[in-house]
């Protein structure tokens, strides 16, 4: 009987608890700094996304303009009638 009194009394413990309530100041400060974190991270994320369009966009530009360029330097070089590199 004690057991199931012990048990009863732990199961019964949490009434009459009320939960705790923030100072409304301090509420007001952590929920301002929230905010503003949030609108940091989405800054990043666009400056991340433009610097990857920007990469593309240059590498796309080497690949298919300096690409053309660089294959007819490398023909005046060879001599078509000779195919000896060296």
């Amino acid at each position: 009987m004690n057991k199931k009194h012990f048990i009863e009394k732990i199961l019964n413990s949490i009434e009459g608890i009320e939960k705790a309530m923030p100072n409304d100041d301090l509420f007001y400060k952590i929920q301002n700094k929230i905010e503003v974190k949030k609108e940091s991270s989405n800054y990043t994320k666009w400056l991340v996304a433009a610097s990857i369009v920007i990469l593309l966009s240059l590498n796309a530009f080497e690949v298919f303009y300096k690409s053309k360029v660089n294959k007819n330097d490398l023909s005046v070089l060879i001599d078509k009638n000779n195919n000896q590199i060296y």
